[in-house]
């Protein structure tokens, strides 16, 4: 029997074996791409095994056909057994088993070296062809499309570098001059990165190499953010420092360990520059952050009377527009609150004139629960949301108001109003109150009666099922009232 015919059996039982393994799962991706490989395999050596044979031979023998066919077959040999090497290799020890994440160009490196590797020994061993004596044959060759292919030989030794420095790894984010993404691929001549846009960049591999890159990290490792901020002269560092802090002190996104800094970096020309800096952990929101970092900045100085100056090198005045609420506008609007329309007209206007306004930016609490208290607060424009225990139990909108038992009891907040958009807010002062209105018994009864009702509307708000009890109304009047009269020390 001629040993030839064992030839297309091996390569069927690998075939097989190949099949099953994907039925186990172990190796359904390397039976599917190896197979049209090996039934090609098969064909060529049960034709070389009939032509070999004893009866065929002497009617179709011929040897160069004979050549042609076992060169064709080292030639398909050496494309699967490097292919079946590098799958047990790459994709079954180093992925599957070890669980290590290689670049994809190590691969396709050592895939073309052993390529390179098995042509040169079916040269030497089947063609007679030295290596050494082609080579010295094709120096001038070799010279000229060595100029002519230095850009990409040059982009691929890089790639090799880049990527066994272990420098960056795939889905790290990282800056390479003004361009900055997650790494996404790994190539012979370049990488790719995908910007926060979305948009898919190609950086060759020589550009990457000579250049100065930033990581930055894969998206599950903090990252700290710096944000520039500039303040007036007028302003001291402590004030600023505490206002950029007090801004920042409830974004959830911002990392509270390690904690968040405020250094002053320079004293420029027209005002002192701050650096901010702090950790986020997911750098591929960085933007927003930074962004919602700056917004409630803003509002926390344009309420605590923070300049964010201008330069001044102007050569022309600028007129700026007043942001002041016109005076009789704003007595007309409080002249319409409940508690301050119990106040007589005289003193109503000495405390109109103490009163002040401040903007806060939607999501920024203007006052917490347990608190001391120091204001009444009426909404001029904006709505505000109520909180107890995290929940919404109530929704004001311009003319309604908040903080009234401070500013009769000097009692502690007993919830939390959170702005639910841009929102002016009127501010009375318990102190300018106290100091503005002559307390009597008959002033406190009025207003204990008028807050302890506008506390049961906010109760019956939350709690629609209740109903109002006039003996309940009556017993938290007569309480308000006392506490009232001792806060205000008046006598009966």
């Amino acid at each position: 029997m001629n040993w030839l015919f064992v030839l297309p059996g091996f390569f069927i039982l690998l075939l097989a074996v190949l099949f099953f393994m994907d039925s186990k799962k172990h190796a359904g991706v390397l039976a599917r791409q190896t197979a049209p490989l090996q039934l090609l395999l098969i064909v060529l050596t049960s034709a070389i095994a009939l032509l070999s044979s004893g009866l065929l031979k002497r009617f179709f023998y011929s040897p160069q056909l004979m050549f042609v066919l076992w060169l064709l077959f080292w030639l398909l040999l050496l494309v699967l057994a490097v292919r079946i090497l590098a799958y047990f290799v790459f994709d079954f020890l180093l992925l599957k088993k070890q669980g290590i994440r290689y670049p994809k160009l190590v691969k396709e490196v050592v895939v073309f070296v052993l390529y390179i590797v098995g042509i040169l020994l079916i040269l030497n061993y089947y063609l007679n062809i030295r290596p050494t004596a082609l080579w010295a044959s094709s120096a001038v060759l070799t010279v000229v499309i060595g100029f002519a292919l230095q850009d990409i030989l040059g982009n691929l030794f890089s790639g090799i570098v880049l990527n066994f420095e272990d420098s960056f790894k795939l889905e790290d984010w990282v800056r390479i001059g003004d361009r900055e993404g997650r790494v996404e691929q790994f190539g012979w001549r370049s990488f790719k990165i995908r910007t926060i846009d979305r948009e898919l960049i190609v950086i060759p591999n020589q550009t990457a190499s000579k250049a100065e890159v930033l990581i930055y990290g894969s998206g599950g490792q903090p990252v700290r953010l710096k944000i520039g901020v500039a303040a007036s002269y007028q302003d001291s560092p402590d004030r600023v420092g505490a206002a950029i802090l007090k801004a920042l002190e409830s974004m959830t996104e911002i990392r509270r360990e390690p904690p968040l800094e405020v250094q002053l970096v320079d004293f420029a020309d027209f005002a002192l520059n701050y650096l901010v800096k702090f950790w986020i952990d997911d750098y591929a929101r960085h933007n927003v952050i930074a962004s919602e970092a700056r917004r409630r900045i803003w509002y926390t100085f344009r309420r605590q009377g923070v300049e964010i100056p201008y330069p001044k090198r102007d050569v022309y005045m600028k007129q700026e527009r007043s942001a002041e609420i016109p005076r009789q506008a704003l007595a007309e609007v409080l002249q319409g609150n409940d508690v301050l329309r119990e106040i007589e007209a005289e003193k109503f206007r000495d405390l109109l004139a103490l009163a002040e306004y401040k903007v806060f930016g939607g999501a920024e609490t203007i006052i917490r629960e347990g608190d001391a208290s120091d204001y009444f607060y009426h909404i001029y424009s904006g709505a505000v949301n109520v909180l107890k225990n995290g929940q919404v139990i109530a929704r004001l909108g311009a003319g309604d108001f908040f903080g009234e038992i401070s500013l009769v009891t000097g009692e502690k907040f007993n919830a939390t109003v959170v702005a639910d958009r841009e929102s002016v807010i009127v501010l009375v002062s318990s102190a300018h109150f106290k100091q503005v209105i002559d307390m009597n018994e008959k002033m406190a009864l009025k207003l204990s009666q008028v807050i302890t009702r506008r506390q049961e509307e906010m109760r019956l708000f939350s709690e629609k099922n209740r109903r109002t009890d006039s003996a309940v109304l009556h017993k938290n009047s007569a309480n308000l009232f006392k506490r009232i009269v001792n806060y205000f020390a008046t006598k009966k």
